[in-house]
């Protein structure tokens, strides 16, 4: 009787290093490029989030026919800070009296809320806007020129920083960092 031989199976030991190795070289090349991914994330998210306060702060000043005042949050109190940073979150409010005080007492209502930003991210404002904004019921802003905001994180590279620019007649836009002339992250 011939005994029939079956072909083994399976992987060898140096089959299964061999595949390990590849693999850890390819995570070793996309770790480093995900967590970029991740930053960029951030920083478009975050200027997104300040793009839209802003443009629903100038829709609730052309609909209520009231400013709007869009300020950085002074979170012991849910008011506007008298100093601190864009990234330490900010609010926007009916400002009644146009004096950038939120006084719910006297009616004027708290529209928006927004929590600080992620760790190690900045957003820096230019005079003019480096605690707050007011939206007019025209639509219009209180500024007198454009101004922008910066976005930069822990990388603190101005090509990397998405920079948030706000006109006189109230639009707003995102761009990055490389379209604008000069960017300072700190």
């Amino acid at each position: 009787m011939a005994v029939l031989k079956r072909p083994t199976t399976g992987y060898t030991l140096i089959e299964l290093i061999a595949v390990m190795a590849i693999a850890s070289s390819l995570l070793v090349v996309a770790i480093p490029l995900f967590r970029t991914q991740v930053q960029n994330s951030q920083m478009s998210a975050a200027a997104t989030d300040l793009l839209s306060t802003f443009m629903h702060a100038k829709a609730e000043a052309i609909g209520r026919r009231n400013p709007v005042r869009v300020c950085i949050r002074n979170a012991a109190a849910d008011d506007c800070a008298e100093t601190g940073q864009w990234e330490d979150g900010w609010l926007s409010f009916v400002d009644l009296n146009d004096d950038g005080i939120v006084d719910t007492a006297q009616g004027e209502d708290i529209i928006q809320i927004h929590s600080p930003l992620a760790e190690k991210m900045t957003a820096r404002g230019e005079t003019e806007i480096d605690n707050g904004i007011t939206f007019k019921p025209n639509g219009r802003t209180g500024l007198t020129a454009t101004r922008q905001l910066t976005i930069c994180d822990e990388r603190t590279k101005a090509e990397n920083a998405r920079v948030l620019i706000v006109s006189i007649l109230g639009t707003a836009n995102i761009i990055k960092a490389a379209d604008v002339v000069e960017v300072n992250c700190l």
